[in-house]
């Protein structure tokens, strides 16, 4: 069973606050509690789960629209409903200013259609808070989809200048190699020759360790953008870092 709306009714004039809280809570099954003053409603606002406020704008103390202020200052989103009076039309506009959903005219009260405008004000304030949820949530997917495409793009342009250098290694090694094979004795070329030959199988390993961030950085944004399988992800990271065990041990025997 759907639970009933708790509605704060703050109402300065007691036996009008008393006689609508009873119409709802009797006639509508409504929850309905009362406040008769604009610094009680705001107490009573801090302490208890109000689905929908019905505001009066004089309360004798201080009035609707700064309780409305306080709301709005301690980010109380309970929808309100302004109550005002005839000729008081511009506080019904400013209400709406300070975030009101709606107003109603004391004078043109009809409890019979009160279930009316507290659903329709309680539906709009749950689809404002469904829309600004959804909102929030794309802001935040796109804020890491911008992230994931940076590191991915840092990653390649980082894997680019290594693998330049790399590439002149490789030919200054190659042509070092040419040079002490014709210059030198066998005997003393051979301990050079060893070494170029070293270096060279460590490059071929860092470029191995490049090539596996660049294809780690493909499958974190092809996943993230994709279906966010972080899963899938961890595991080709272990494939990567197997296969790089397995070219170490390879260099060492």
């Amino acid at each position: 069973m759907e639970k009933p709306l708790h509605v704060l009714i703050v109402e300065d004039e007691q036996s009008f606050a008393d006689v609508l809280a009873l119409e709802l809570k009797e006639t509508h099954q409504y929850e309905a509690t009362t406040a008769y003053s604009g610094l009680d409603g705001i107490e009573q606002l801090k302490t208890k789960q109000i689905d929908v406020v019905l505001l009066d704008f004089n309360l004798g103390d201080i009035n609707g629209l700064q309780v409305l202020q306080w709301m709005n200052e301690q980010k109380k989103e309970t929808p309100v409903i302004m109550m005002t009076a005839a000729g008081t039309e511009e506080v019904a506009v400013e209400a709406m200013k300070l975030g009101a959903y709606d107003y109603v005219r004391k004078e043109h009260l009809e409890i019979n259609h009160f279930p009316i405008l507290l659903h329709g004000v309680y539906e709009r304030y749950l689809f404002r808070k469904d829309k600004q949820a959804r909102e929030a949530e794309q802001r935040e997917k796109e804020k890491m989809e911008a992230a994931v495409q940076m590191f991915q793009t840092t990653v390649r342009t980082i894997a680019h200048h290594i693998n330049n250098a790399l590439a002149v290694f490789k030919l200054r090694s190659s042509v070092c190699e040419r040079n002490v094979q014709k210059m030198l004795d066998p005997t003393l070329a051979s301990p050079l020759l060893k070494l170029v030959s070293d270096l060279r199988r460590q490059a071929e390993t860092i470029e191995s360790i490049v090539r596996s961030l660049v294809g780690i950085s493909d499958i974190v944004y092809t996943k993230y953008a994709a279906d966010q399988d972080i899963v899938d992800i961890r595991v080709q990271l272990e494939k990567n870092l197997e296969s790089l065990k397995e070219q170490k041990l390879e260099m060492l025997q």
